[in-house]
């Protein structure tokens, strides 16, 4: 690392982001399965069938991200989207069995990659980095393309000093 990557945060912060995409891969290859299609099946087996725009939002994904992630789990037979009772353009996605199996199976495999990518930390740092992380990406919530809807600690987002164009 340069002394001056050193003092650059954002640069860090995509570095272990690559470094931690790479040891999930790594992790789950068997499973055949990315970070991202991985948290949509596990908001779908921790809380069940959720419209397509609630699930976007409990991820973090857009609405275009969403669909396309959605769309490679359908084909994958791992979950199924049929329009809503009350609101024909509402889409409600559901986790299959096939999808519980693989999301139940992959766990293990995730919570080793987890493991892995903080190795270099002892048990402190990694409750320290962990609650650092979550606060930046809570209290930041409002300045992303795609927030967060649900909050995980309580943390309110401040509110987003953005104008809309």
């Amino acid at each position: 690392m340069t002394a001056r990557s050193e003092g650059m945060g954002g640069h860090l912060l995509r570095r272990c982001h690559q470094i931690a995409v790479a040891v999930f891969l790594d992790e789950c290859a068997a499973f055949a399965l990315t970070p991202l299609q991985f948290a949509v099946l596990d908001s779908l087996y921790t809380n069940g069938p959720q419209d397509q725009v609630t699930l976007g939002g409990a991820v973090a994904l857009d609405r275009t991200t969403i669909s396309l992630v959605i769309g490679k789990l359908e084909q994958r037979e791992l979950v199924r989207r049929q329009q809503a009772n009350r609101d024909k353009r509402a889409k409600i996605v559901t986790i299959t069995a096939a999808g519980k199996d693989l999301t139940a199976a992959a766990l293990r495999a995730v919570r080793v990659a987890e493991q892995r990518i903080v190795a270099p930390l002892d048990d402190a740092e990694t409750g320290q980095l962990l609650q650092l992380l979550a606060k930046l990406a809570d209290g930041n919530n409002s300045l992303s393309r795609a927030p967060e809807k649900t909050q995980r600690h309580g943390v309110e987002p401040r509110k987003s000093t953005r104008k809309i164009a």
